[in-house]
């Protein structure tokens, strides 16, 4: 059975999910959902985090670590026994191991031989790119435009100048 975290987005529960969205569509999804709390949850993040401040203190089981470098993700991911793993992909990780890119996918497909695993980022780059290649499931969502340039007709593009001082 799946996972539902937004209308739009289904976890497979031992797959490899990854999620391009806006933070706030992933805090909204995660505080919304009753099911989040009867799971253990382990949440990985990189040297900082969008989502942890902004999350509802109701989760019960809910485990923190911190993976500094790859190499640390790749024990944190063999080391885990939780039902539902969050990764928060963080570039900087990879600055000096680009190369990693792919063992890190092939540790997140293995890990979710035992566990629904979610990778989430707010953008894409390239060694997301590379490690979201193993993906089960990939859900991209980006925020529309807000604001168009005053004048500017819907659909057309215009292109603005900036001043030199």
């Amino acid at each position: 059975m799946d996972l539902d975290l937004h209308p739009a987005v289904s976890l497979s529960p031992q797959g490899f999910n990854a999620l391009v969205a806006p933070v706030e569509l992933l805090v909204q999804a995660l505080d919304g959902q009753l099911w989040v709390q009867r799971f253990k949850i382990l949440y990985i993040c990189g040297n900082y985090s969008r989502i942890l401040s902004r999350l509802d203190r109701r989760f019960r089981e809910l485990e923190v670590r911190r993976a500094f470098t790859v190499f640390q993700l790749m024990t944190i991911l063999e080391e885990a026994h939780h039902t539902l793993l969050l990764i928060e992909h963080d570039p900087l990780l990879y600055e000096d191991a680009a190369e990693m890119a792919e063992y890190v996918s092939c540790a997140l497909k293995d890990a979710a031989k035992e566990a629904a695993v979610l990778l989430y980022s707010p953008t894409v780059d390239p060694i997301l790119e590379e490690i979201i290649k193993g993906a089960d499931r990939v859900f991209c969502f980006r925020e529309e435009m807000k604001a168009q340039r005053c004048g500017a007709k819907p659909g057309r593009r215009s292109q603005t100048t900036l001043e030199a001082f």
